[in-house]
């Protein structure tokens, strides 16, 4: 073989190597560019949220790839908002979960979510704390149950309480085994009814569970609009 010929063979060659170098080196540049504009705008949504009531700066995830593609079809596939500390009515939750489906944002700088989802955690110091009596402390008794424990002075003992869904925005603690103690003690967890009026973004309560952490609120909503 000619070292002719053996040039004009390396020449494609050469010339391929440079143009994969040449792709690679623009979806290099077109990656960083939709991770940068996806930080700026989760941080800009967790402002936004933070002027809306969130006592603290949520942390925002806006999932799919590419980004840049969402905001040109002007449609992002999923949103995940996590957030600590917020008051909802009179309890104060630990944690708050919400998974925002389908945001649609129109020409009139609106937005439309197709559907909503999350959990509300209600830590058990915060239900214990709305008795009003000092020495009562709850606990996990089973997946909608609760054991409340008075312990100060001469009055001691523990009272069994099931958790449920109050209506669309509440849950309600009703005392169904008292164990011998007296309910006065408990003060209004003997039965109470919890509004939670706060919820994010129109969202309703789905159902509630008791957990080792607290009780978790279900909360939903479906097309939900609201302004940026």
């Amino acid at each position: 073989m000619s070292d002719a010929c053996a040039g004009r063979r390396r020449r494609p060659i050469v010339g391929g190597v440079i143009v994969v170098a040449i792709v690679a080196g623009l979806l290099a540049v077109v990656l960083v560019a939709d991770r940068v504009a996806v930080i700026h705008a989760q941080d800009r949504v967790a402002a936004q949220l933070e002027d809306r009531g969130f006592p603290a700066k949520p942390r925002v995830t806006i999932a799919g790839f590419p980004f840049l593609a969402q905001v040109a079809a002007r449609r992002l596939n999923k949103v995940v908002i996590s957030a600590a500390g917020k008051k909802l009515g009179p309890v104060e939750v630990k944690r708050l979960d919400v998974t925002v489906h389908g945001i649609r944002v129109s020409s009139g700088r609106g937005r439309t979510a197709s559907r909503l989802s999350g959990t509300a955690l209600v830590g058990f110091a915060g239900l214990a704390g709305v008795s009003g009596t000092p020495g009562v402390t709850v606990c996990a008794d089973g997946p909608d149950r609760v054991k409340i424990t008075a312990g100060r002075g001469l009055v001691t003992g523990t009272a069994t309480a099931r958790v449920t869904r109050a209506g669309p925005g509440g849950i309600r603690i009703a005392v169904i085994s008292a164990g011998g103690i007296p309910v006065t003690v408990l003060g209004p967890l003997r039965d109470i009814t919890l509004p939670l009026p706060a919820l994010p973004l129109g969202m309703t309560i789905q159902g509630v569970s008791v957990t080792g952490q607290g009780v978790l609120v279900h909360i939903a909503g479906q097309n939900v609009s609201f302004s940026r």
